[in-house]
């Protein structure tokens, strides 16, 4: 039999050893996942489910064994892992399933809602239907992430504190080790689950106590604002109010935010309730307030979509609108029916929940299609004539909607009615299909590129690269490089030019371009005709990985261009050479 300190030393071992694995799991998945898995839509499979599970793992462990606790993580994220999956196959390719933020969204609900059930599941098996239980798993939950993240934090701040230390007397064990790509991730993996860990053990000093009675103080203050904005909306009248701006979007979060205040005030049961009268006087008159919230918020998602039509954005709105207005009525018809209003409200807040649980799943699967719904409603715009060509969400479309929405341009391209200026707009939206960066509307492309000459350490010295030779750089890249120079630290963008090829005129070189963590993305590049010209990604040729403490080493001239087969750019034993 061990110790309670040697159970608390095996339990802080088991935790973060599995921070560990999480954080080199996530390294794996950003440098590895995407040459592995070419299926994008496998890819988002494999992804979500390693990512949800350790997410799932982590909260679970410690009130759990790690084994009963990987079980249950595998019971929640390998469904919606599948089922996120699945709906990626409304996509082509990665990048428009990752701009439809929606999916990920109703993943991110369904982990988060399913969570606390399971923990209390794995506790109790009768007890998912207890509030009390549900309530203490869901706050502790919160509060143990968030501790073990500040915790993190603090970790990192410790970290680069002592390797500016230590730099001073010329010390660069600590970045040298950093430099290794996989260690700031495991880093941080081992400083979370040792943080929830700990945390853990102590739940009877840090618990959701502090923070709920905190949350209560806000209860008469978000009382005070929403009485007077529904009593002004009242004066005022809908009409104008909705003619300045669409309040949809605030009207939910405030609506949110007083779902919750609710909650916290009536905390798990009667005797943890707030107990001053006044107090309770005034949770009782915010829960009859939610309805006119709820009221305005629909109105103004009903006014955007009877104007304008579906869209995935509007039906997400009217979808977290339904869900405020089941909260709402809940709350009010409770609060009216007096009696133990408080405890129907808890036993309401299961239900819901399992609702939105269960809504969150089948957000994804093809019963709820937001891009097909949304492609038909738009394209139902344009056949009738409420909306002109140039007006139509073609570009969304093309670029958005995934395939629902390119099936609908090749079903409006295919009607005899169709016009030839419509048909214009489609092969204009078609052509901008593949347009990833937009420039900024405040400065020219040639304004760019000097500002990114600017950025961009030329070696040896007498090398010349002028905002011309950017020209011949399409304009994506240009934007793509300004991005990653104008955001990143020391050393920043670094090009090396030199003959490495003599069998061809003019130069060649390497662009290191800022990376992951400490890593850097080497390109090869060369000028022919007086422009810059950009080739493959060196690491796609299979040579090593380049590190932040490698193009320090090129920047003190720590480098050489020497012949191997050909000539290659030296950094100590590691050899580069350009492709094109």
């Amino acid at each position: 039999m061990l110790s309670r300190d040697e159970q608390r030393l095996v339990s802080r071992a088991e935790m973060a050893l599995i921070g560990a694995l999480a954080g080199a799991a996530m390294w794996v998945l950003i440098e590895y996942a995407r040459d592995v898995l070419v299926s994008a839509h496998l890819f988002v499979t494999v992804a979500s489910g390693v990512a949800g599970f350790f997410a799932v793992l982590l909260a679970l462990s410690c009130p759990a064994t790690v084994r009963r606790a990987a079980l249950g993580a595998v019971i929640l994220t390998v469904p919606a892992a599948v089922l996120l999956g699945l709906s990626s196959l409304r996509y082509d390719t990665l990048g428009e399933f990752a701009e439809a933020a929606h999916l990920v969204f109703a993943w991110g609900a369904m982990l988060f809602i399913g969570t606390p059930f399971l923990a209390v599941w794995l506790e109790d098996r009768r007890g998912v239907h207890n509030y009390e239980m549900l309530f203490d798993a869901a706050w502790s939950i919160v509060v143990r992430y968030s501790a073990a993240w500040l915790f993190v934090g603090v970790v990192w701040a410790v970290v680069f504190l002592s390797d500016a230390l230590l730099q001073i007397v010329g010390a660069t064990v600590i970045d040298d080790v950093l430099d290794i790509p996989v260690v700031p991730h495991v880093l941080s993996g081992v400083a979370l689950g040792l943080g929830l860990a700990v945390v853990h053990e102590m739940r009877d000093y840090v618990s959701p106590y502090l923070l709920l009675r905190l949350l209560r103080l806000l209860v008469p203050v978000m009382l005070l604002v929403v009485g007077v904005f529904v009593s002004a909306a009242a004066l005022r009248g809908t009409g104008a109010m909705f003619d300045e701006l669409s309040v949809a979007a605030t009207l939910l979060a405030v609506a949110l935010g007083v779902i919750s205040l609710v909650s916290v005030a009536l905390d798990k049961c009667d005797e943890d309730a707030v107990t001053i009268s006044w107090m309770r006087w005034a949770t009782g008159a915010l829960a009859l307030l939610l309805p006119a919230l709820a009221g305005l918020a629909g109105y103004a998602v009903w006014l955007r979509v009877a104007q304008y039509g579906w869209t995935p954005p509007r039906l997400m709105a009217s979808t977290i609108t339904g869900v405020v207005g089941v909260y709402a009525v809940t709350y009010a018809v409770s609060v009216l029916l007096r009696g133990r209003w408080m405890e129907h409200i808890r036993q309401a807040n299961i239900v819901i929940a399992g609702g939105i649980l269960l809504l969150s799943a089948v957000w994804m699967t093809p019963v709820l299609n937001v891009e097909a719904i949304s492609a038909r409603s738009q394209m139902a715009r344009i056949v009738n004539g409420n909306v002109a060509p140039e007006d139509a969400a073609l570009w969304e479309f093309a670029n958005r909607w995934g395939r629902p929405g390119k099936a609908v341009l090749a079903d409006l391209e295919a009607r005899d009615d169709t016009s030839a200026e419509l048909v214009a707009a489609i092969e204009k939206a078609r052509s901008q299909a593949n347009s990833v960066y937009q420039a900024p509307v405040t400065e020219t492309q040639s304004e760019l590129s000097a500002e990114l000459r600017a950025m961009i350490r030329v070696l040896p010295d007498e090398a010349a690269l002028s905002v011309a030779m950017l020209s011949g750089l399409p304009d994506y890249r240009v934007l793509e490089w300004y991005g990653l120079c104008g955001r990143s630290r020391e050393p920043g963008c670094v090009l090396v030019l030199d003959d490495f090829d003599v069998s061809r005129a003019g130069l060649e070189g390497v662009m290191f371009l800022p990376g992951e963590g400490q890593g850097y993305d080497v390109m090869s590049m060369w000028v022919e005709s007086g422009m810059l010209s950009a080739g493959l990604y060196v690491q796609e040729l299979g040579q090593s990985g380049v590190t932040r403490g490698d193009v320090e080493r090129v920047l003190r001239g720590d480098f050489r261009v020497a012949p191997s087969s050909r000539k290659a750019l030296w950094i100590g034993d590691l050899e580069l050479f350009p492709e094109n």
